[in-house]
């Protein structure tokens, strides 16, 4: 998980859940954390500001340029409320959140301590698992037909910025690429596919071209920051290799939040 993708799940969870609030409470009174002079109002509102620009330094003197995982973000939080808060709106079990909380109190008076006490009992793998439960469980996303992604892919611009840079494969355009990809997806066509009665997730998911999913994100209207990232992880980490970069493109962009923007805007 791309910490976009982490902003986007965190911006449907409750700004001040119980337990949160009682651990703020107790760090004050404890004197090892204060919200005197912060800018945000909610630990949700720190998240959100922390994840928006965590391709770039922002105000935390990150390195630029650098592509992190949503978990690299959370095993790096050095503020304890801001680290239980995740784990308690995510859904993790009350009695998971409350021993984090009683080991974050009894740790040491660092910030770093406490954060680490939390991650021990609540580590990433636990509130990953029940963020990519609740995608799957999402009765929005439903199954849509290769022929609506191909009408979806027409109503796009031709063109996009980020992508026109790339590689497009001797086609005029990356939308040209799709549309013959599409059109003769019924049968095994010039590629030999030799199972074709799928929906448009599995031809998205089957497609060995980074540079085509891209630009599908990046005319649909994605984040531009995420798609600077999904191109600079696919040319850092893809060795040229066509399978490897779509695997880190889709890594970046993956079906369900390109399908949010064809299918439900």
């Amino acid at each position: 998980m791309t910490p976009h993708q982490l902003r986007r799940k965190i911006k449907g969870f409750e700004p001040a859940p119980p337990i949160t609030l009682s651990f703020q409470r107790a760090l004050i009174k404890q004197g090892t954390w204060s919200a005197d002079g912060v800018w945000y109002r909610s630990q949700k509102e720190h998240w959100l500001g922390w994840l928006s620009e965590y391709d770039g330094p922002g105000a935390y003197g990150r390195k630029a340029l650098v592509v992190r995982s949503a978990e690299f973000a959370y095993n790096h939080v050095v503020c304890p409320p801001m680290v239980l808060w995740l784990g308690e709106a995510s859904g993790v079990n009350t009695s998971l959140i409350m021993r984090a909380k009683k080991a974050a109190l009894e740790a040491s008076r660092s910030l770093q301590g406490k954060c680490a006490a939390i991650r021990k009992v609540v580590p990433w793998s636990k509130i990953e698992e029940l963020l990519f439960n609740s995608a799957t469980k999402d009765t929005s996303i439903r199954a849509y037909a290769i022929k609506e992604l191909l009408q979806a892919v027409g109503r796009l611009p031709a063109t996009a910025p980020q992508s026109d840079k790339l590689s497009k494969g001797g086609y005029e355009t990356h939308r040209d690429h799709w549309i013959r990809w599409l059109k003769e997806y019924d049968g095994p066509g010039y590629y030999g596919r030799c199972d074709w009665n799928v929906d448009a997730r599995a031809v998205y998911q089957r497609l060995a071209n980074g540079r085509m999913i891209v630009w599908l994100s990046e005319a649909a209207g994605e984040d531009p920051k995420l798609i600077r990232r999904a191109i600079a992880a696919m040319k850092c980490h893809g060795n040229g290799r066509k399978q490897t970069e779509a695997k880190i493109v889709r890594s970046h962009l993956p079906w369900e939040q390109v399908a949010a923007l064809l299918f439900e805007r």
